[in-house]
């Protein structure tokens, strides 16, 4: 089947679908089962990605270096980058109940395991777990349960919407993330505080998990009107069907560009108070503060795309992040406050363009057969930066010192720079597709 074929086939079954609906929204209708994966989108990845929140501690507690805390990122990172596209595959032949309560009961045990005394290599086990589990059937499998849940021209504010709340949910336990470790380690005894900290994300996780399994029903996640192209059984020849849609490969480019941010940013907590002079409670703060913005770039962005659309929006969200990452290039000399004005310019432009990738794949013609395995294949490819960037990063300001901060700036620059011409290819791409489907409709 040819890309072109696909596109068609995807947009009759599109106006199919709407001709049933009408205007009724289905977003609303699924709203109490957005809520719960939104919840278990946020917390099952706490565990991994806790020790960013508490760089320093973590670091001293395990005896790490910056390189090697940067290598369980990369190793996360590499599990994903093999987790996805497969991941993808499973999540369009298994029931999405299924794989999201595997994976968060399955990630939940491997915390229950760090609560020892972990040596480095045992360490680099556990990340190896997270993330084949977090990565492997969680991720594709929710965003395509999401994508189910909401009328075509919903998708911008149900991604917008989900990951806008999980902003909310992440800001929550990020805070008691800090309550927790403070209360355990008191200023002494930094290993009580953390090891506080992996259990309520273990425990929590687990619970998710159990609750997904017996409450979030196979039928609730199902397109309500069926197409043949949805009745038909997955077969392996539809991965070719996606390597063959140039959709794809872009959209990959233009997720790999703007997560470079998503994780990148993480280091603006030690450049503060490396650079800066800021306490590191204050400096804590800068990180933290990423999780009050997510959900007001989130929900604003996802209406936003919907009404100037998505590629237009995309332009402004790439604006944004390349203007801060020229002020810190540029302006090393500013103030703290200078510094958090920047920092929530970023973050509202990182998340606003976060989701909308994935929103992206409506509007661009792919089936939703084959949805799970074209977001493993551009998850893959634009989920790379978590592979590269923590062991790129650790390694300059281990290298170079305070220096590697502007190197790492350098490198955001760039990225965004090709971001924006990505976008500019998608748009091309767009106007040529609905320019052949106005065709095939005239001639009909």
């Amino acid at each position: 089947m040819c890309a072109t074929e696909i596109n068609m086939e995807s947009i009759a079954s599109i106006e199919k679908g709407q001709k049933v609906k009408g205007m009724e929204s289905k977003l609303k209708k699924n709203i109490w089962r957005l809520i719960i994966i939104t919840i278990a989108g946020s917390m099952i990845y706490g565990l991994p990605y806790f020790r960013s929140y508490l760089y320093d501690a973590y670091l001293e507690t395990y005896n790490l270096t910056n390189t090697q805390m940067g290598t369980f990122g990369s190793i996360f990172g590499i599990m994903g980058a093999c987790s996805y596209l497969f991941g993808g595959v499973v999540a369009d032949i298994v029931k999405p109940r299924i794989l999201m309560a595997v994976s968060l009961i399955t990630s939940g045990v491997a915390g229950l395991i760090h609560l020892g005394k972990p040596s480095y290599g045992m360490l680099v086990i556990i990340y190896l777990i997270w993330g084949f589990t977090t990565l492997f059937a969680f991720w594709p499998s929710l965003l395509k349960s999401l994508r189910s849940m909401a009328n075509p021209e919903e998708q911008s504010k149900a991604y917008g919407f989900m990951d806008g709340g999980r902003g909310i949910v992440n800001a929550i336990h990020a805070s008691l993330l800090v309550v927790i470790f403070n209360a355990l380690g008191k200023g002494v005894n930094d290993r009580a505080g953390i090891n506080g900290v992996i259990l309520f994300y273990a425990v929590s996780v687990i619970i998710l998990g159990v609750l997904i399994f017996l409450f979030l029903k196979d039928e609730d996640v199902d397109d309500s009107v069926k197409t043949e192209e949805e009745d038909g059984k997955f077969s392996f020849k539809d991965i070719g069907a996606v390597v063959k849609l140039p959709v794809v490969w872009i959209l990959s480019a233009i997720l790999l560009c703007s997560y470079n941010m998503n994780m990148l940013y993480w280091y603006f907590t030690p450049y503060a108070t490396a650079t800066m002079g800021m306490a590191a409670s204050a400096g804590a703060m800068i990180t933290v503060l990423a999780q009050y913005v997510r959900p007001i770039a989130c929900f604003s962005g996802g209406i936003a795309a919907d009404k100037i659309g998505r590629a237009n929006l995309m332009y402004v969200t790439f604006g944004m992040m390349l203007f801060v990452t020229l002020v810190l290039i540029f302006f090393k000399g500013m103030s703290s406050t200078t510094f958090i004005i920047v920092s929530i310019i970023c973050y509202f432009g990182m998340y606003a363009a976060y989701s909308l990738v994935f929103s992206m794949l409506e509007e661009s013609g792919v089936p939703a057969k084959i949805g799970g395995t074209a977001i493993g294949l551009i998850c893959t490819i634009g989920y790379l930066p978590e592979v590269i960037c923590p062991f790129m990063a650790g390694k300059l300001l281990d290298a170079y010192g305070n220096d590697g901060y502007h190197k790492i700036f350098l490198y955001l620059a760039v990225m965004m720079v090709i971001g924006i011409v990505m976008l500019t290819v998608y748009k091309k791409y767009i106007a040529v597709y609905k320019a052949n489907i106005a065709a095939a409709e005239a001639e009909e």
